[in-house]
């Protein structure tokens, strides 16, 4: 299991350890492991692939703001 790597990506930013939508159990930190670890380009990887977000359109479109912020290097350090 990868969950002290993603525990350990939390230290220099604990925010990334909070869910990126309320109701979701999928972190921060996982979307930056998707990215850094296992090659995800684009906001429909991050969501459809790698977390299944995308099942439910409503929680795609919501967690859409943080996948792109993400890609676009504001949490990746």
């Amino acid at each position: 299991t990868e969950a002290p790597l993603l525990a350990a990506l939390g230290v220099d930013d604990p925010a990334v350890l909070e869910p990126v939508l309320p109701n979701l159990p999928v972190t921060g930190a996982e979307l930056a492991w998707a990215v850094r670890h296992e090659g995800a380009l684009d906001a429909g990887d991050l969501l459809d692939r790698r977390t299944r977000i995308g099942l439910v359109a409503a929680d795609r479109e919501a967690a859409l703001p943080a996948a792109e912020a993400l890609l676009s290097g504001a949490a990746l350090h």
